[in-house]
């Protein structure tokens, strides 16, 4: 049996390497042809069980995308999206084929996405009533430590707002911390030791470092929710970004 890798980047290749490691056979897709693995010409992939989909979630038409490419693979048996998309992506897809269709999140920093992927748990997601068991062992003979979300949507707002969100806002205080110190004229520095021992007992007083908000996650999920407030933290960070200028 063969394990898709659709869309080889960053979380693509990274995912295909740890099924690599745990001895699945893959076949790796893309656009550029340089990036795929395993994968003939004629396009015709051997025993397909799972399809894993690591496209980019702002995707132009990323759910028909997914959809043709589900059709287009015969006999594939389950779908795992691991992109960050917009709520309730998951569930239209499932809504317009028979495969079952999870939901799946990734975590970790690029730099070490393997080791990362390998050290959390996987958060799966299936809005069915009830997933096979034989899915259910599969997945854990590919991710190790499993946990399941109840529905999509839990799992696809807790990728925006508890991982990528959160770490933003994080981010936004310790940027509004530097500009008052900045023009209070006092060390950043040392005005944040006085909550290293609170955050040491406490857990709730982390430093952040007060950078401009870059890459390809923060700030381009949040156009994935729709929601006014959220557009705060890309305000913050275009002021510290006039502050640094």
């Amino acid at each position: 049996m063969t394990d898709i890798i659709l869309g080889m980047g960053e979380v693509g290749e990274t995912l295909f390497d740890l099924l690599i490691d745990r001895k699945i056979d893959c076949v790796g897709i893309d656009l550029d042809k340089a990036k795929c693995k395993n994968f003939s010409e004629n396009g015709i992939i051997e025993n397909p069980e799972y399809l894993h989909v690591c496209l980019p979630g702002e995707l132009v038409k990323f759910t028909d995308v997914v959809i043709e490419w589900i059709k287009k693979i015969k006999n594939i048996q389950v779908v795992i999206i691991h992109s960050t998309v917009k709520p309730g992506t998951t569930k239209i897809i499932q809504e317009k084929v028979s495969t079952p269709v999870l939901f799946s999140p990734v975590r970790g920093v690029h730099k070490r996405f393997l080791d990362d992927i390998k050290k959390y748990t996987k958060f799966i997601s299936f809005d069915g009533t009830k997933i096979d068991l034989k899915i259910k062992k599969d997945l854990e003979n590919r991710f190790e430590k499993v946990d399941w979300m109840s529905t999509t949507k839990t799992a696809e707002l807790a990728k925006i707002l508890v991982d990528t969100t959160y770490y933003g806002w994080l981010i936004n205080y310790a940027q509004i911390t530097k500009m008052i110190c900045e023009k209070e004229n006092v060390d950043f520095d040392e005005m944040w030791k006085f909550a290293d021992e609170i955050h040491e007992n406490l857990g709730n007083r982390p430093k952040m470092f007060p950078g401009i908000i870059g890459g390809h996650c923060v700030i381009p999920n949040l156009d994935l929710i729709e929601y006014e407030n959220l557009d705060i933290i890309k305000k913050i960070n275009q002021m510290y970004e006039k502050f640094k200028k």
